[in-house]
């Protein structure tokens, strides 16, 4: 597990019920208590040696990568520079071939702005630089792991929240002023419980199977519907928008078929968890 932080960390955890699990931080410690069962070791995909990396990483069969760049950190030197570090740095340990996979948390920035419906299919690439540097990322995925022979899934999550994440922190603004927009713009979020179901289900799926999997809700409600519940929770007033809502929700709505068809899993939250925590 490369990266043990709101995502990783409970997923290492899930892991080690059933596995031996090695977790990393750049540090190798972890903020507050350590996953349970969890061997932390130091990874830094950016500063560290090639000889650190190698031997952060013997004895692992499979990788899952859920690393975040830090706020001082460039992004391009993480999930581009660093992940093609830590995949060349990588020799899978003697498992059966089955078990060496590669799991990629991405997010769904990766994808195009378009107003629709999109899927995996999407070759079109986005204009931000956010997104152009996490399609990036994916990209270096696919070609090292296709060039070694090694099973590989990219996973783009949509918005994560979850606990100590809820929604009700996105809207904490003065009530008495406007937003910007007319606040419908489509929503694409993932519960926290629901990104661990499938990332575990990508570690266990089966060794012929490679893919890009979108991982998001079903519920694709506009903000402003969502800011509204989110104040209602809150016992306030819902927001002003600095434009009157049109007649339908706009912007991209990112589809989760192949969650359901390639990896089996059920969400347990397809609708928004409004918490104003």
């Amino acid at each position: 597990m490369v990266g043990a932080g709101f995502l990783g960390g409970p997923l290492a955890s899930r892991l080690a019920a059933t596995r031996r699990v090695i977790a990393t931080t750049r540090s190798g410690a972890r903020e507050g208590d350590a996953p349970a069962g969890v061997e932390m070791r130091a990874v830094d995909v950016v500063q560290g040696s090639d000889e650190a990396l190698r031997a952060a990483l013997v004895g692992v069969e499979a990788l899952v990568v859920a690393y975040a760049a830090g706020r001082q950190q460039d992004r391009r030197a993480v999930y581009v520079d660093g992940t093609r570090r830590l995949l060349e740095a990588w020799t899978p340990a003697g498992a059966s071939l089955g078990a060496r996979r590669v799991v990629y948390v991405s997010s769904t920035s990766a994808l195009p702005d378009v107003d629709g419906w999109v899927d995996e299919t999407a070759a079109a690439w986005p204009t931000s630089e956010r997104g152009r540097v996490q399609r990036e990322g994916e990209e270096v995925i696919r070609e090292v792991c296709e060039a070694r022979g090694l099973p590989w899934i990219i996973l783009r999550l949509g918005g994560l929240y979850g606990p100590g994440r809820g929604l009700g922190r996105i809207y904490r603004s003065d009530p008495e002023r406007a937003l910007a927009g007319d606040g419908m713009q489509a929503t694409n979020l993932i519960h926290r419980d629901d990104a661990i179901a499938a990332a575990h289900a990508a570690l266990d799926a089966p060794a012929e199977l490679s893919a890009l999997i979108h991982v998001v809700d079903d519920d694709h409600r506009p903000r402003r519907e969502m800011y509204a519940r989110l104040a209602a929770a809150m016992g306030r007033p819902a927001p002003r928008w600095e434009l009157p809502a049109a007649a339908q929700a706009g912007g991209k709505r990112v589809r989760n078929d192949r969650l359901r068809e390639l990896l089996g899993v059920a969400l347990r939250y397809p609708q928004h968890v409004v918490d104003p925590d």
